[in-house]
């Protein structure tokens, strides 16, 4: 990675002088020159620039990946890769929590956090991770635009709370994870402050024309009186398609994001609706009351009932009460923001079933990231900003908790030398809130639970009696010459980050968050059908009683316990953000404002403790279990008494100096140290875990050698049993049979029968040929491969006499034979043709429609065409592996048409002899044809006295005469029109 030029101390640990003005000086000047990052040890101290820098891309990522956070600058990457590698190396829960005011940058920080986690996965199935990281990163953009919205602090404000699981399988890949939300601002849906907006849903959907808001009559510039003073702009426009993307991207159906939109222009419809009261009493509701309901999808009738009057049960019977002017009002604003709430509380569940981690997936280890709301002080303060600044005090605690105090009550505790540091504890803010019976939530339950109607004035009253001489709490009452506090309004709690005045109104209604269970049962009847399912409680009877719900405050009191015990089992990594100015402008430094943050976030004792602390604490156990491959005295196993002697000898032998040894727990002041020893152990593992591997594999292979040896020893003592089983049964057959067996019984699996078979094949012609001499094999074989084509076929073929084979070689037959096998002996000389194994005098009939006395010689491999007279070759001889098949007659005609496909000219002849040579000539070529190309001869009979050839490359039909009295002038072949025909020597006679 390229050196930049140092601005300023990049950690604070490392800053001369510490105060809180050189603290600031130093943020200040590193501002200035756009480093926005900066650490105290590895808590990351990020400064909102309110400007786009270009330190976020996938190059920025490499300089990351995989480096120790005190190897490379600042930066929130370099917080997601420490997290990520503790996650990976340890197998621990690691959590990241964001904490600073509205506007401070927490969301953004949150969104690049999850963007490198997202990007730093391995290749192995990718296209599944790439999936689960699209979803995480596309969830973000549906819930800012349902929970996020434009405060008089911060443009992109989170008005609800979100900590985020991401769980990872075993190689530290994404497999899914899991969003809980808490508290959404839902006041804001019909209550705005002076130059402020809603929520960004409704200006984005408001900001196009499309099917929505023509279906509902609503306008882009029309004027609608819960968007307050503000209107939608084209980055709403913009905004809207990247939402509408972000739905398909997590698996919405069409139908229920129209559903969803159809629910906030219901709401929006909804602070459109007035009403109005005439002298007889009657409620008239007057506004878009059709496009009001039609959004909704509920009945007119319905919705005029639920506004103007309310269904009790009381005692097991229905009482029902008209609504006043103001109850209606308050009915139609209770209805916009229970709607609201739910539609966002659904939207997150539908979330969490995309990105939830898939059935029999693994799950070793997550990672948690909180982005909740900061710290608030606006003009008016009510129940919403009471909660928000409860949640930042426990967030703010917890970090004391684990960081501050925890941290040196461990130092004492394990004997470590150690100079206190003096910090304020908040505690004594947070039970001021939530101690039980004693807190105000506590306070505030009782007056909920009072069967009579208690106001906020009463509330107010209530505090003041139980609380008074609470030092972070004061009011009007209790303090009269403070003028500045409304009597019978206002109380103020000083927070860690300063004081804040809260109005009361309001209080009562917001805690006990009630809706009426007519509205209830009028969003289960909706034929919406997200909206219905929304709620399921509306579809309880209406008689049937229920246990009064807890409080708000409670419920967020509760999850607020819950977070934090998940938090605090999970290894914290910390991001404190800055707000630099309360202008949100680029390059503009409000230093009383940095002042303030850095006071209440205890920025300067935490650079106080972390020099004076330790980067790391472990047991000895665990430490001499990670670490004791490192030294030839601890590994594989130390001979000593304890853990602790151990660690001392592993690192003296390691030269480590800079560490404290506690009574249980081993304490190292350098991170480099511990990285030190981390690189050391990752370059040893390769070779253990190849040892290990080899071992094992050992193991492995010798136990499955055994198990096979075993294996095949059986399976060759019940292999021999059914060869043994099924040759008895061979034997029985034989024996019934005299020696024969015409039927095989079946055989067992793997009992070779082909091979049996063949042996019993060749036995039985063994029997058949002993009593026959072996000098006449060559010759019985030769009628047994004619006797295969031609039995049943031809009634004569030469099977009862002496085949001679070689013919014209015989005086008997030719007498010119001295001068054929002089010829003979020159060819195989000279060609090298191999024996002859068949030659007789032919009559050829050519393509020419020619007559020619030839002689025919078949040796080892080819068919020669001799010269009748001189026995010389005439033209090439023609391979054996050439024949494409063999004709003849059934009957007794010595007519022989052997096909050539290749030469597309078929040899025609007529044997010259005595008797048959028909067989004999079919059982050499037969016979050679099988040795030479292991496949049969194609031997065509024709039954009657018509076959066919090819002369020429054409067709011709070929016939054999019927018997007739003698012709002595007649030739052994004639044609006429096309067709061939051949006289047997029996017809010429």
């Amino acid at each position: 990675m390229a050196t930049q030029p140092e601005v300023g101390v990049s950690d604070f640990v490392l800053l001369d002088n510490l105060t809180t003005d050189t603290f600031i000086e130093n943020l200040h000047l590193r501002f200035k020159h756009n480093k926005i990052y900066t650490y105290i040890g590895e808590v990351l101290v990020s400064v909102n620039p309110y400007k786009t820098l270009d330190i976020y891309g996938m190059q920025h990522m490499a300089q990351y990946r995989g480096r120790e956070m005190f190897e490379v600058p600042p930066h929130v990457y370099a917080v997601a890769d420490a997290c990520q590698r503790v996650l990976r190396q340890q197998g621990k829960d690691t959590c990241v929590l964001i904490s600073g005011e509205s506007g401070a940058g927490k969301t953004e920080a949150s969104k690049f956090i999850m963007k490198y986690i997202a990007a730093n996965t391995t290749q192995v199935h990718r296209d599944y991770i790439d999936r689960v990281k699209n979803v995480l990163i596309q969830s973000n953009s549906i819930l800012e635009t349902f929970g996020n919205a434009k405060t008089t602090r911060n443009d992109n404000s989170s008005r609800f709370g979100k900590y985020m699981d991401i769980h990872f399988d075993y190689k530290g890949d994404p497999v899914g994870g899991h969003i809980s939300n808490y508290l959404l601002e839902k006041s804001r849906v019909v209550c705005l402050q002076p130059g402020e907006r809603n929520f960004h849903s409704f200006y984005q959907l408001l900001s196009t024309n499309n099917s929505q808001v023509k279906k509902f009559g609503l306008s882009s510039s029309g004027v609608y009186k819960i968007l307050g003073s503000e209107r939608a702009t084209a980055q709403d426009s913009k905004l809207y398609s990247v939402t509408n993307s972000a739905f398909n991207s997590l698996g919405f159906n069409a139908s229920v994001v129209d559903d969803i939109w159809s629910i906030v222009a219901g709401v929006i419809l909804l602070g459109e609706l007035t009403f109005t009261e005439t002298p007889d009493g009657q409620l008239n509701i007057g506004g878009p009351l059709r496009q009001c309901v039609t959004a909704l999808g509920v009945s007119e009738s319905a919705l005029r009932s639920a506004m103007s009057g309310r269904v009790l049960s009381a005692g097991g019977e229905l009482v029902s009460k008209e609504h006043s002017l103001s109850d209606a009002n308050y009915t139609r604003l209770a209805l916009a923001k229970a709607a609201y709430d739910r539609l966002f509380t659904w939207i997150v569940q539908q979330i969490n079933k995309a990105i939830d981690v898939p059935a029999n997936t693994y799950k070793s280890t997550l990672i948690g990231v909180l982005d909740i709301y900061g710290f608030e002080i606006f003009e008016t303060n009510s129940f919403e900003q009471f909660c928000i600044n409860y949640c930042n005090e426990k967030l703010q605690q917890l970090f004391i908790e684990l960081v501050l105090k925890q941290e040196q009550e461990e130092y004492a505790r394990e004997g470590i030398q150690w100079t206190p540091i003096k910090y304020f504890n908040n505690r004594v803010i947070c039970e001021l809130v939530d101690a039980p019976h004693q807190g105000i939530i506590a306070i505030m339950d009782e007056a909920c639970l009072n069967p009579t109607k208690i106001s906020d004035q009463q509330l107010l009253e209530a505090m003041d009696r139980r609380l008074k001489g609470h030092k972070h709490y004061t009011s009007r009452q209790l303090a009269p010459t403070d003028k500045k506090l409304k009597h019978g309004v206002d109380f103020r709690i000083t927070h860690y980050a300063g004081d804040v005045t809260y109005a009361c109104t309001g209080f009562m209604d917001k805690n006990k968050d009630s809706l009426w269970q007519d509205l209830k049962r009028l969003l289960h009847s909706s034929t919406n059908a997200s909206l219905a399912d929304m709620w399921p409680e509306g579809g309880t009877n209406i008689q049937k009683t229920s246990k009064r719900p807890p409080s708000a405050a409670t419920l967020f009191r509760n999850s607020m316990a819950a977070l934090v015990t998940g938090l605090q089992s999970k290894e914290p990594f910390y991001v404190r953000c800055v707000k630099p100015n309360p202008l949100q402008t680029p390059n503009t430094w409000d230093d009383q404002l940095v002042r303030h943050q850095v006071a209440y976030l205890g920025l300067v004792e935490n650079v106080r403790v972390r020099r004076a602390g330790f980067a790391s604490r472990q047991r000895y156990d665990r430490f001499l279990k990670r670490y004791k491959m490192l030294s030839q005295y601890t590994w594989p196993n130390f001979r000593g008494n304890s853990d602790k002697d151990a660690v001392m000898v592993l690192l003296r032998d390691l030269h480590v100096t800079d560490v404290q040894f506690g009574h249980t727990k081993l304490f190292i002041r350098s991170a480099k140290t511990l990285h030190g020893l981390e690189a050391a152990r990752a370059e040893l593992i390769p070779s253990i875990v190849i040892l290990l591997q080899k071992l094992w594999r050992g193991t492995i292979a010798r136990m499955r050698y055994k198990k096979m040896k075993a294996a095949y020893v059986i399976f060759n003592a019940w292999k021999r049993y059914q060869y043994r089983r099924y040759i008895r049964e061979l034997q029985v057959e034989l024996q019934r049979h005299r020696g024969t067996i015409p039927r095989w019984p079946a055989a067992p699996r793997r009992v070779p029968a082909a091979l049996l078979q063949a042996a019993y094949r060749r036995w039985r012609a063994y029997l058949v040929l002993k009593p026959i001499p072996r000098d006449q094999w060559p010759q019985l074989k030769l009628k047994i491969c004619a006797a295969s084509a031609l039995r049943g076929r031809r009634t004569e073929w030469g099977q009862s006499r002496q085949w001679l084979g070689d013919y014209l070689a015989d005086f008997k037959y030719n007498s010119k034979a001295a001068t054929y096998s002089s010829q003979l002996a020159s060819l195989q000389k000279s060609q090298q043709i191999g024996r002859a194994l068949f030659s007789c005098k032919v009559h050829k009939f050519n393509r020419y429609n020619k007559l020619a006395e030839r002689c025919l010689l078949v040796t080892d491999s080819f068919i020669f065409k001799l010269d009748a007279n001189s026995f010389k070759p005439l033209k090439k001889p023609t391979s054996i592996t050439e024949v494409g098949a063999l004709r003849i007659m059934s009957s007794d005609a010595q007519l022989v048409v052997i096909s050539i496909p290749s030469a597309k000219n078929d040899l025609v002849v007529g044997l010259v002899a005595g008797h048959d040579l028909v067989g004999e000539l079919l059982g050499v070529l037969a016979n050679r044809y099988n040795m030479l190309t292991g496949q049969e001869l194609t031997v065509e009979v024709e039954s009657g006295a018509t076959t066919r050839c090819t002369l020429g490359g054409k067709t011709r039909a070929l016939q054999a005469s019927l018997p007739a009295s003698p012709a002595h002038d007649i030739p052994p072949f004639t044609h006429a029109h096309n067709v061939i025909t051949y006289h047997p020597a029996s017809a010429r006679a």
